[in-house]
């Protein structure tokens, strides 16, 4: 029995938080320093967060004041209150103020929050996990209050622990492996219970700032160990513990460390060094003023003095640790001391005494009994009316259910008219668009077919001038061999007889031989302008010589002093098709004709070249030029319309870039096989 109370006891003090040392004054500073600190926060959202954290503090203490930093809070978040996370937040503050003045209600609470917070998605979710873990723990705790200790390590294994991985809280991972340890612990299975200690510690192992968790860790471990009889594993985790105490002496957790050291000693039947380390923690416990702490190491240090056959010391602090048991509401420690002070009196002698602490022993496990049975009652109570409820509930569903499905018989009939509907408007629509499309087709058919006859017109006309232009090349063609070899030939016979009755009659008539050869120089400047007609109209070169030699010639004989005409060829071949060639030649001495004739010109380019089937014609001047977008400009004048005829006719393109006072250009493009 002597073990269970310092467990009981223990188990109380981790649920008090770590300012249980200070006294009120204390507690008092401590909190308006901490307050006066949240006054100088500008951010309303964290001055919120650093109120709620007051009123967890307080709610140990005070929970008016607990009450009044949550109020605070939630004024300070304005319109951010109402948000899921934030209710959630307020939820479990608030359940922490009645964690010990009414346990039911903030059982109720903590599931509200956990109601608000689990569906939070946004930026707060990490947050939000970690006020659940918080939560679900506090919960537990609540329910191993109540007896159910099973049922605390459960939550902490399937709830707790999985969220605290989830945003890897190492902190919050480590703290809940030792409350697992210790809830193990006092269910006495020690071997499972040094599992989770170990799991805590490799956590803290090498993290900064840690000595605090690290201490408090070695401290349970080693008290588990001494339940367990694992003393080589108790002394060491001690002297772990002793090592960490060295840099924070004034641990919290001190006092537990002496009275741990104490039971460790009197394990090994060292009373006296036991009775020290008793000591020691007894008088830590009182300096930070935490009760609570006091009881259970004077209870301890009983059940040493029992242990060395010393009855009356341990009868002496059983009465120590009954003035501070009676004032606390715990009838499990009550029934603890009562029944280790009958058996202290009995092995003294004490029998009037021992019968006096056996009934009130009897009193408060009748208590304990009838709680139970009152808890037990009320709880079969619940079962009833809960079953009651699930019949309601049945009942109501299935009157639901009829109605649902009349619900449904009538949607399946909307439904069916809605997809009749539908499928009526999608074949209207077909239909529709159908006779549409027939339209549009028709439509398009009668303007292929409009423009088909505009084509078979235009080509019979490119035909016709085709034929026409190449009746006049050929009419041409023959003109110039007549005049060249018929009366070409007849005026340079005439010529030479005229040349030789000239020679013999030189030296008898002078005079009359002067006028011979004037006759002789006109008949020959006749001959000259008879071959330049000629070749005008069928040049020889263009037949014998191809184009690029007849195109030079013309250029070099349309060129005079005022006027220069520079040509350029490039890839062209020495063969064409005849009609290609006189096409070609008709289109570059027309465009030079009109800048001789029109343009007022001082330079003339001409270029033709041939690339990939396309042949390239551009000729430009630097003359008056004349206004290319006007309607007329192709009807003002018969040469350009007998280019733009010509180009056609080839399949090719006229494009003319000319201004007035800025010259022309004439840019061709001929198919050659076109």
């Amino acid at each position: 029995m002597s073990k269970n109370l310092g467990l009981s006891i223990f188990c109380l003090l981790l649920l008090i938080g770590q300012g249980f040392g200070q006294s009120k004054e204390e507690l008092k500073l401590h909190s308006d320093s901490q307050y006066r600190q949240v006054l100088l926060i500008n951010n309303n959202e964290e001055k919120a967060l650093a109120l709620y954290d007051l009123s967890f503090f307080w709610s140990d203490y005070d929970t008016a004041k607990a009450k009044t930093f949550l109020e605070e809070a939630t004024k300070e978040l304005g319109n951010k209150a109402k948000s899921s996370y934030y209710q959630g937040v307020y939820k479990f503050y608030l359940a922490a103020i009645h964690f010990d003045v009414d346990p039911a209600l903030a059982k109720q609470q903590y599931m509200e929050a956990e109601g608000f917070l689990k569906h939070v998605e946004d930026a707060y979710k990490s947050q939000a996990t970690r006020y659940r873990a918080r939560l679900w723990g506090s919960y537990g705790a609540l329910l191993q209050r109540d007896g159910d200790a099973h049922a605390y390590v459960e939550v902490l294994l399937e709830k707790v622990i999985p969220m605290a991985k989830r945003i890897s809280d190492t902190t919050l991972i480590g703290n809940n492996y030792q409350n697992v340890a210790m809830a193990l612990m006092n269910l006495q299975e020690y071997a499972k219970a040094d599992r989770f200690y170990d799991e805590a510690l490799a956590l803290l192992k090498g993290k900064r700032d840690s000595e605090e968790q690290q201490f408090t860790l070695f401290v349970n471990g080693a008290r588990n160990s001494i339940q367990n009889k694992d003393f080589v594993r108790s002394r060491k985790l001690l002297d772990q513990a002793q090592e960490v105490l060295k840099s924070i002496p004034f641990s919290s957790y001190s006092p537990l460390y002496y009275a741990v050291e104490g039971s460790y000693w009197e394990k090994q039947q060292d009373f006296q060094k036991a009775n020290s380390y008793f000591e020691k923690g007894i008088a830590a416990a009182k300096e930070q003023n935490n009760q609570d702490m006091v009881a259970t190491i004077l209870f301890d240090q009983s059940a040493a003095f029992q242990a060395n056959k010393q009855p009356e010391l341990a009868r002496q602090k059983l009465l120590d640790v009954l003035s501070y048991v009676e004032q606390k509401p715990s009838l499990r420690n009550k029934q603890m001391v009562y029944y280790n002070l009958a058996t202290t009196a009995s092995q003294l002698g004490k029998d009037k005494e021992a019968v006096q602490w056996f009934e009130k022993y009897k009193i408060i496990a009748d208590s304990i009994f009838l709680d139970k049975a009152e808890i037990r009652t009320l709880e079969l109570e619940k079962k009833y009316r809960t079953a009651e409820k699930e019949n309601e509930i049945l009942r109501i569903d299935a009157e639901n259910q009829q109605h649902q499905l009349a619900l449904q018989r009538s949607r399946i009939v909307i439904g069916l008219l809605i997809l009749a509907s539908i499928i009526l408007a999608m074949l209207s629509f077909i239909w529709y668009s159908s006779l549409k499309n027939k339209k549009k087709l028709a439509a398009q058919n009668e303007l292929l077919l409009q423009e088909e006859l505009r084509n078979t017109k235009q080509q019979e006309k490119l035909n016709l001038f085709n034929a026409m232009v190449q009746g006049q090349e050929k009419e041409r063609s023959r003109i110039a061999r007549d005049l060249h070899d018929g009366l070409g030939g007849m005026l340079a016979s005439v010529k030479l007889k005229l040349s030789a009755v000239a020679s013999k009659n030189e030296k008898q008539q002078e005079d009359s031989t002067m006028d011979l050869y004037t006759i002789i120089n006109q008949l020959d400047h006749s001959v000259n302008e008879l071959r330049r007609v000629a070749r005008n109209m069928m040049p020889e070169s263009l037949l014998y010589m191809g184009l690029e030699a007849a195109l030079r010639d013309l250029c070099n004989a349309m060129a005079h002093s005022n006027l220069q005409i520079d040509f350029q060829a490039s890839n062209m071949r020495s063969e064409y098709k005849q009609s290609f060639l006189i096409a070609v030649y008709r289109i570059v001495q027309e465009l030079l004709t009109n800048a001789v004739k029109h343009s007022g010109a001082s330079q003339v380019w001409v270029q033709c070249a041939e690339t990939d089937g396309y042949f390239y014609i551009t000729v430009e001047d630097n003359g008056l030029g004349f206004d290319a977008k006007k309607e007329n400009v192709l009807s003002e004048g018969i040469g350009l319309s007998n280019i733009h005829n010509r180009v056609d006719i080839l399949n090719g393109q006229l494009e003319i870039d000319a201004a007035e006072g800025k010259g022309a250009s004439f840019h061709i493009q001929l198919q050659i096989n076109g």
